[in-house]
């Protein structure tokens, strides 16, 4: 293949895309990457146990094998790479849920990406009506969606939070904490630890319910508002965690002042989010920034703009911790 036919194959590749990502969540969605667990299975086998029709299937998984998600054991007999074992529901920091919200009305939003790049204004709205968090409070269904896709990469989100240094700490305050995974989790690891889950009221029944059934109603606190407003004074500790992405700077920044307010000049603040690299490298933070934009009006951001947004919220920038999942940015009151 000469340079002219690599280049003509590499760019279909990439045209073709989003098939490879809707292969992907019909394979989740009939529940296959479970079926196949640690054992691969013929397509007779998945066919049975799926209801698909045999030769659909085996198309779908020709493709996936190509792409390494699966292994192609025999003819006709598929079993999962350590890739796809992550489709797998029982694997930590699963993406099964990942795939189900990028497959549903987030990939809807993509029919106004033309919209987005000529206004600057996120396509979901041009889409469906209505912003996308307003849409999911209408929506019950997608949200519950939406909240097990984000439980489902706490598990991944949290470890650099989870190796951050809580001995001297007595209380954290978990800005935009949904349903209570990300809380839950930090209290069951660091035994001294109270916590508040701060968010719209509508969203806290889920996280009250999941504290109280892990046993840690009576060291965390449900409190409902919106962050743009104030959020909870006295915690020794405030999390944003993959929240400011979803905005652009200047509701980003009035969210930082709420905090900066509530922590009194004391205190720490920690943000769990990606870091595009500032040279332009290839990086899925890059991905990331184009749908928060499609999605929300968001963005993601460089090392040299976080520190630019934290400072004009009010914010020293102490530290960045780049992990090989989301980087760790601790900053303090100015």
């Amino acid at each position: 293949m000469d340079d002219a036919q690599r280049h003509n194959h590499e760019l279909r590749q990439k045209i073709m895309g989003y098939i490879v990502s809707r292969a992907i969540h019909a394979v989740c969605e009939l529940g296959i990457p479970d079926l196949l667990g640690d054992r691969p299975q013929s397509i007779a086998e998945l066919a049975a146990g799926t209801g698909a029709d045999p030769d659909a299937l085996h198309r779908f998984l020709r493709v996936l094998a190509s792409e390494g998600i699966l292994n192609e054991e025999q003819p006709g007999t598929f079993g999962l790479t350590p890739m796809g074992a992550l489709l797998r529901t029982d694997t930590p920091g699963s993406l099964s849920h990942l795939s189900s919200l990028m497959a549903g009305e987030a990939y809807e939003a993509w029919g106004a990406a033309t919209h987005a790049l000529r206004t600057g204004r996120p396509g979901f709205d041009e889409v469906h009506g209505s912003p996308y968090f307003e849409w999911l409070a209408a929506h019950p269904e997608a949200a519950r969606t939406f909240n097990e896709g984000q439980a489902g990469l706490v598990t991944l989100r949290l470890l650099p939070l989870l190796e951050w240094d809580w001995s001297a700490v007595g209380s954290v305050v978990d800005v935009g904490g949904g349903n209570g995974t990300l809380l839950t989790d930090l209290l069951r690891g660091n035994d001294r630890l109270k916590g508040v889950v701060f968010d719209l009221p509508h969203v806290l029944d889920e996280a009250r319910q999941a504290l109280a059934d892990a046993g840690l109603d009576g060291r965390a606190d449900c409190v409902g508002g919106s962050f743009f407003d104030e959020v909870p004074a006295g915690g020794d500790v405030y999390v944003l965690a993959q929240i400011l992405h979803d905005w652009d700077d200047e509701s980003a920044i009035r969210i930082l002042e709420s905090c900066r307010r509530a922590m009194g000049g004391q205190g720490r603040l920690l943000i769990l989010e990606q870091v595009v690299p500032d040279d332009g490298s290839r990086h899925p933070a890059a991905l990331l920034d184009l749908h928060m934009l499609v999605l929300l009006g968001g963005r993601e951001r460089t090392e040299s703009e976080w520190r630019a947004l934290l400072d004009r919220g009010g914010f020293d920038t102490a530290d960045i911790h780049r992990g090989a999942r989301a980087a760790l940015i601790e900053a303090v009151p100015r």
